[in-house]
């Protein structure tokens, strides 16, 4: 099937432009942010769906997010997985359960993850779509006082060791041009062509433990990225795309 179901089918009839799915994985920890969210992406809606995967140990976030959507056919909203061991191993539960819905509706071209505390510039959708490389990252920053202080999510660029941190501020500022080689990115805001997802199948969100200065940290999201690079695919970072990652507390 290239769609979940008929409304989606004939929603795309009528839009002239590459299919895109918008994929969310989120919980009732991003309720405080949550409705500026879908305000945010609603000035883009024609440009995707967005399938929204809502995995709260109490099912009050996903009915209030039923709700959101209920007037909006292409905003798919399902209750992920929820009875996973730790915070992490679920978002990597929920990752591969939007694998799983790309590679079984075919008829999204992209498909772009973002995480629902990320809001990006309105513009990232066209911006994207109009170089149609094979992997395309926005840069994401925690948002202090009012300003971007350094990038929220790991980023590696071909010629910088390491990234957020606050000496890379700097380096983003000067550097051009703006979209440059990158070794592997978080899940913040990533846009992929979806034929890509299809033709690996093998290739799934795992829970990761890496050991960097002496201290173990867990990832899911670098080394999905990093295992694309991997095999051939060219990842980019638009450094011009600046996403504001609003972190309880720090919001302005």
């Amino acid at each position: 099937m290239k769609f979940e179901n008929k409304l989606l089918e004939e929603r795309w009839k009528e839009i002239k432009q590459p299919k895109v799915l918008m994929a969310v994985i989120t919980s009732d920890a991003n309720a405080w942010c949550q409705n500026r969210w879908f305000g945010k992406v609603m000035f883009l809606k024609k440009y995707f769906d967005i399938l929204i995967f809502e995995n709260s140990d109490t099912t009050g976030n996903y009915e209030t997010l039923k709700l959101l959507a209920h007037n909006y056919p292409n905003i798919i909203v399902k209750r992920g997985k929820t009875n996973v061991k730790n915070t992490l191993q679920k978002i990597v539960a929920n990752r591969n359960l939007v694998l799983n819905y790309v590679r079984k509706y075919k008829g999204y071209d992209y498909i772009m993850m973002i995480d629902s505390d990320i809001f990006p510039p309105i513009q990232i959708i066209k911006s994207f779509l109009k170089r149609k490389l094979d992997i395309q990252c926005g840069l994401c920053f925690v948002s202090y006082d009012g300003h971007n202080v350094r990038p929220a999510l790991n980023f590696f660029p071909e010629d910088l060791e390491g990234g957020n941190n606050s000496k890379a501020v700097g380096w983003i500022k000067d550097r051009k041009p703006r979209l440059i080689k990158i070794k592997e990115n978080g899940l913040g805001c990533v846009f992929i062509r979806a034929d890509i997802l299809r033709k690996h199948k093998d290739i799934k969100f795992k829970y990761n433990r890496r050991v960097k200065g002496g201290e173990a940290y867990y990832n899911e999201d670098l080394t999905f990225t990093g295992e694309l690079r991997e095999r051939g695919y060219t990842l980019w970072l638009d450094l011009k795309m600046e996403c504001k990652h609003e972190m309880k507390g720090q919001l302005k």
